[in-house]
């Protein structure tokens, strides 16, 4: 009765040992389409704003350097450079109201209109320069400099 029972519970850890195999394999697949699947989107969203750029050099950029970086996360790096007196706070509406449809120029207008309005806050004097940069990446990160940063 005793080798019934042990015999039994042998049988039983090995078929949770299997399952949990299974579970773990089954885990896996998922985990790396996963990865495979944001993986994808990341390249879909920076190609969205790789297209986007010949539209911001029209409206007066320069584009002064890009990068791209292929990791886990891949990347898209851009800095961009202006003047701040052609982006007046009155251009800037006029640009966003012509470009109301697309939403990544608007997110990027917006950025350099609210980075004026705080510049404004502070009663300092304002820059030649506007300087761009852009990060693409899962968290789009976009950073407007007035005058030449000292940040690498």
């Amino acid at each position: 009765m005793l080798k019934n029972i042990l015999k039994t519970l042998q049988e039983t850890g090995d078929i949770v040992v299997e399952k949990a195999s299974e579970l773990n394999d089954a885990a896996k697949e998922k985990f790396q389409e996963a990865k495979e699947q944001t993986r994808d989107k990341v390249l879909s969203i920076i190609e969205e704003w790789v297209e986007l750029l010949p539209k911001l050099m029209a409206l007066g950029f320069e584009m002064t350097s890009f990068g791209i970086s292929m990791s886990l996360s891949p990347c898209m790096l851009a800095e961009l450079k202006g003047k701040t007196d052609d982006f007046s706070e009155e251009r800037i509406k006029e640009l966003l109201e012509i470009h109301k449809e697309d939403k990544s120029l608007k997110l990027f207008l917006n950025v350099i209109k609210t980075t004026f309005v705080l510049h404004k806050k502070t009663n300092a004097g304002m820059k030649d320069d506007l300087i761009v940069r852009v990060e693409v990446k899962l968290s789009p990160e976009i950073k407007v400099f007035i005058g030449q940063p000292q940040l690498t």
